[in-house]
């Protein structure tokens, strides 16, 4: 079997370092707000879009 180039304990440390600060927390959750706006934004444009010509 090949030898995984990530291991399972650093995908857990990378993870825990990422929602344990709480300055990294913050701005991992405004990226996460953004990029969901941003999906939403493309959704309700793609469904709705005729709809919304004037």
């Amino acid at each position: 079997m090949a030898k995984s180039s990530i291991s399972l304990e650093k995908v857990k440390e990378f993870w825990n370092s990422q929602t344990q600060n709480e300055e990294k927390w913050a701005m991992n959750m405004k990226l996460l707000r953004a990029a969901g706006l941003f999906a939403g934004s493309i959704f309700l444009m793609r469904n709705f879009g005729d709809l919304m010509a004037v």
